[in-house]
């Protein structure tokens, strides 16, 4: 099964995956991902950057930033794969804290290697979770969220020891607070302005932190989110578009397919039938 013939059709999913030595595009998808590499060598992508994946080694995957993978000729690689969207962490406490690393470029890198405790304690989480699914045990979905929710965990503890480490300091608390809180409430009207004086930060300087910890304007970082949303709800309900862009934060039905558009190449609802 090839990374690029998955679609998630619920807000979490544990995904056993194999690949071989063939060419194919840079693919871009709307979730969050977490790569976990079982067998053989793998060579991930991210825009400019490669890095050689080796078994254990962990990737972080953000959404709507293109991303390749192949393995090395005649060694098929083995991955476990967890896709996610927000939604998955809404119901628990401080869950928009656990999604950070994933909508943070400043000081955090793609690759979590091996032979950290954090890359060991990841892959024994989503084996277990794999095996559960696979197994067929009776509350194998519970168990799965179990550890889905200490994977995250231990994804945030490394990388706040990495940001300590290479860049002397953590990002403004001020901006991580809107970072979260955009995380939290990207589903409602907001003000990117107020968001700014909520933080007690000048205009100025807001943008330009905001820029520099996630690679995004505050306004294109809220627009992923609310894409994000849409996309999961198009894909496990039968919302109305009307319903599903106001569920998403859009305050009208042509701002969101323009927008929706934008970003996926596609109206909602030829992505609602595709997927």
């Amino acid at each position: 099964m090839y990374v690029e013939h998955l679609h998630l059709r619920r807000s979490l999913a544990f995904c056993r995956v194999w690949g071989s030595h063939e060419d194919h595009d840079l693919h871009v998808h709307d979730c969050l991902e977490i790569g976990i590499v079982l067998k053989n060598e793998l060579e991930y992508r991210f825009n400019d950057q490669t890095y050689i994946g080796r078994p254990g080694d962990v990737f972080l995957c953000r959404p709507f930033e293109p991303h390749w993978s192949f393995s090395k000729p005649d060694q098929p690689f083995e991955c476990i794969l967890v896709l996610f969207t927000p939604s998955a962490v809404h119901k628990i406490p401080d869950g928009d804290q656990l999604l950070m690393p994933f909508y943070t470029a400043k000081g955090v890198k793609p690759l979590i290697p091996a032979n950290t405790i954090y890359a060991k304690a990841i892959r024994k989480a989503a084996t277990l979770a794999m095996e559960a699914q696979e197994q067929g045990t009776a509350t194998w979905m519970t168990l799965q969220f179990m550890h889905f929710i200490d994977i995250l965990l231990q994804v945030n503890q490394y990388v706040k020891e990495s940001q300590s480490i290479n860049s002397g300091k953590l990002p403004p608390s001020e901006i991580v607070e809107a970072v979260g809180y955009l995380l939290d409430h990207y589903h409602e009207p907001l003000d990117i302005e107020k968001l700014s004086w909520r933080v007690g930060m000048g205009r100025t300087m807001f943008f330009k932190e905001f820029r520099l910890l996630t690679g995004l304007t505050p306004n294109e970082f809220l627009n992923r989110l609310r894409i994000q949303s849409a996309s999961d709800l198009l894909r496990s309900t039968n919302k109305s578009m009307i319903d599903v862009a106001f569920a998403s934060g859009f305050q009208s039905l042509s701002s969101f397919n323009k927008q929706f558009k934008s970003y996926t190449g596609l109206s909602p609802r030829e992505y609602r039938k595709k997927t």
